[in-house]
């Protein structure tokens, strides 16, 4: 179905806009052969780009060696163009034009051609051997990764918390009021204990992305970046990349200090909450025992969720970082570039959303009955009814908005299967198939047990299996996403 819109779309659409940094027009052209030499390169892309050092254009001869006057740079006239002075009196024979430059929506491009001065056939280009990892190399795409899963995650878990976890336990029904501290504490060490390590992990991916892009950039392995620590310090102070990534670290970092003042605050505002619940039980039974009546009044369990201001802020600074990472994609270049950043940020957000919610959902089933006993299943339960609402919300969203983003990558429909760009969107949306057949069960149990008191472990088990089977399936998603930021947009 989403296939189906995205075709549709995108055959209503005629506008051609560029997406992605591509060379355009080259003088000395590509593959010209000149009478005379000519005395300066210059390069023309489809976007602005950025030129880390000036050896990064270059044109060499035939053994190598490079015949430039002076360093390149970006021409002082327009951002999209680079020039390079060359040296006077070039002799006859084939010249290889080499660039590596960072677009506008932060991919390193790396390209060749060649021209010729004189009379003679042109030969094969002199290419330099090595190199910084490709867009889509491993080292890329497993930073890309680990990124969406650190952040996201991070969003994912607090609204879990605040749209699942919070309404389930402030019904009475779900559990006895007895093993609501049971269930609030348990809740609440496993949030903060995966607080914790998704916040590390997103740390540690934004310095590893750093550092991927920097090797592309400078066209280095991985490792010799590691060695290069002024190499990695002047992709970040001189690049639009290096600037988004240094505010999504600083708002990474506002997030984990808030977190954990509220971490070490919980504890204490849990304790006075009983305490002046115990002062008010006390007082009640004074009064009960000079009516005659045995005291009553039962101790409270602490707030599910934590403090809302808190809460809300963490949350706005965690949607700041997804719409910084996708001001550093192909959003950032497509039609209607505002409106196509916050509908990127906003699939980010659901798929982030709908991902945490399965991982948290399975392992509510595997280890909350552990921790609150007979009324497990019953949690259990809520929690499902619960997630399912938010789920359909979010993969609603999830799929409206990649439509959305393929309509505006794509200028054809042809490009679905004719670009590898498409061919990624294609295998997004067929593993999309078993995932919903897997949704649509849950669904179904999830009508099935409003009937059940308590629901049977049986039953659950298969929700649980049926969940994290959804879960690695939507990761292999996240993998193809990964791999698809990485890849030239068939609008070009």
């Amino acid at each position: 179905m989403a296939a189906g819109l995205a075709v549709v779309a995108l055959g209503a659409l005629a506008p051609r806009v560029l997406a992605h940094a591509v060379l355009t027009a080259a003088s000395p052209a590509r593959d010209a052969i000149l009478a005379s030499a000519p005395q300066e390169l210059t390069l023309t892309f489809s976007e602005p780009i950025s030129l880390l050092a000036g050896s990064n254009l270059d044109v060499v001869d035939e053994g190598g060696k490079s015949v430039a006057a002076n360093p390149g740079r970006v021409s002082p006239r327009s951002a999209r163009e680079l020039e390079l002075p060359l040296r006077r009196g070039l002799g006859e024979g084939t010249y290889t034009v080499r660039y590596n430059i960072l677009s506008a929506d932060a991919h390193v491009i790396v390209g060749s051609h060649v021209f010729g001065v004189g009379s003679g056939p042109l030969k094969a280009p002199v290419l330099t051997a090595g190199g910084g990892p490709g867009e889509t190399s491993a080292w890329a795409v497993s930073a890309r990764f680990l990124e969406l899963v650190g952040l996201g995650g991070l969003l994912g878990l607090l609204t879990f918390r605040w749209l699942v976890w919070r309404p389930v336990l402030r019904n009475r029904w779900a559990v006895v009021e007895g093993e609501k501290h049971a269930a609030v504490d348990w809740a609440s060490g496993n949030f903060w204990g995966t607080f914790a390590a998704l916040g590390v992990v997103g740390i540690a991916a934004e310095g590893y992305l750093l550092l991927t892009k920097a090797a592309g950039a400078l066209g280095k392995n991985v490792y010799g970046t590691l060695r290069d620590p002024a190499g990695v310090s002047q992709v970040m102070r001189e690049t639009r990349f290096g600037d988004l990534i240094q505010i999504r670290s600083a708002l990474l970092f506002g997030v984990l200090l808030i977190a954990t003042w509220e971490f070490q605050r919980e504890p204490i505002r849990a304790k006075q909450a009983l305490a002046r619940t115990g002062s008010d039980a006390s007082a009640t039974g004074k009064r009960d025992r000079a009516d005659g009546k045995p005291a009553s009044g039962k101790a409270r369990a602490p707030g599910p969720a934590g403090q809302p201001i808190p809460a809300l802020l963490i949350a706005g600074f965690l949607v700041a970082c997804l719409v910084l990472i996708s001001l550093q994609g192909h959003a950032s270049t497509a039609p209607f570039r505002a409106l196509s950043v916050a509908v990127d940020a906003a699939h980010l957000a659901a798929v982030s959303v709908w991902l945490s919610g399965l991982a948290l959902l399975g392992a509510t089933y595997l280890r909350l009955p552990k921790a609150v006993g007979d009324e497990g299943p019953v949690l259990s339960a809520a929690v499902l009814t619960q997630f399912s609402r938010i789920a359909f919300v979010a993969i609603a969203t999830a799929i409206a908005t990649g439509v959305i983003r393929a309509v505006a990558q794509l200028s054809d429909p042809v490009q679905l299967w004719e670009t590898a760009y498409g061919r990624s969107i294609i295998y997004k949306v067929a593993l999309l198939g078993p995932i919903g057949f897997l949704a649509l069960r849950n669904r179904r149990v999830v009508a099935a047990l409003r009937g059940v008191a308590p629901p049977n472990q049986p039953t659950l088990r298969i929700v649980r299996k049926g969940a994290l089977l959804e879960l690695a399936l939507a990761l292999i998603i996240v993998v193809v996403a990964s791999v698809l930021v990485g890849q030239v947009p068939g609008r070009v």
